[in-house]
């Protein structure tokens, strides 16, 4: 009776590791596959789209006002104000006004 050796080769062990090493590595960050305007959505975003529109249909300009129940809900507020923000820096500098403005009565 001839025994059976369950002994891979070196090439045949190395296949059978990679391959499941592989996947673990390309699949370990599905869990924040997506995100919403910088912040990290565990699937479809839905929370952050509702906090949100939330925050732009309420005119939310400040963080402190984002209140919800879920992290996500409080995020996509978040996103809505950091928005406006970076919005309104980018209207005052296509205005001209870099935020430097001279002193009255002080001569240049």
């Amino acid at each position: 009776m001839v025994a059976y050796h369950s002994q891979l080769k070196p090439d045949a062990m190395k296949r059978k590791l990679i391959l499941p090493l592989t996947f673990a590595l390309l699949f370990s960050g599905v869990a924040y596959a997506n995100d919403f305007h910088g912040y990290p959505c565990t699937q479809d975003c839905s929370g952050h789209k509702a906090g949100y529109e939330w925050a732009k249909k309420k005119n939310i300009t400040e963080q402190e006002n984002c209140g919800g129940k879920s992290n996500s809900f409080v995020e996509g507020c978040h996103a809505w104000v950091d928005d406006q923000n970076t919005s309104a820096d980018k209207t005052k500098t296509e205005d001209g006004d870099n935020g430097n403005e001279a002193t009255p009565g002080v001569d240049e």
